[in-house]
């Protein structure tokens, strides 16, 4: 499928697109630079997806799986992520700006240069994360969940 049949796929159902990836196992998910702002993706299975350059701002996607997604330079201002999976994903250059991202878990993320700023990241799991040089300037956050993440050069206020 190319980006514009998985997004007409995702803006038709959720639950249609998460039921075609798990029939179709093997297929790539692509979104490169897809435009999906202000969507309800609850529950979504992104794992593993190309999201590089997505437009995500203002989505819903609390409770969404994305594992090993591939997310470099995507906008996820404002987003709800809440209760979300972002294990092993990699975010370059991104943003969550204002988003929502409690109880989320970044296990082993690497979220080089991304933005945090006004972000909600209470109760968030960062262990094994790599935050160098990210903006976490008026963040939210428990320094303790931060301990075992990388935090070189990272704006924290």
């Amino acid at each position: 499928m190319t980006p514009a049949e998985w997004a007409a796929l995702l803006r038709h159902s959720v639950t249609a697109f998460n039921q075609h990836r798990a029939s179709h196992p093997g297929e790539p998910v692509s979104l490169f630079e897809a435009d999906l702002s202000y969507c309800n993706l609850e529950g979504v299975n992104f794992a593993q997806a190309d999201l590089r350059r997505c437009q995500m701002q203002g989505c819903n996607l609390a409770h969404a799986i994305l594992d090993g997604a591939r997310m470099d330079l995507a906008n996820l201002r404002a987003a709800s992520l809440v209760g979300a999976s972002l294990r092993g994903v990699s975010l370059f250059s991104g943003t969550f700006q204002g988003a929502n991202l409690r109880d989320a878990s970044f296990h082993g993320a690497s979220l080089k240069k991304v933005t945090f700023c006004d972000a909600d990241l209470r109760g968030a799991v960062f262990t094994g994360a790599d935050f160098s040089e990210a903006d976490l300037r008026w963040a939210s956050f428990e320094l303790d969940h931060l301990a075992d993440a990388d935090l070189s050069a990272a704006r924290i206020r």
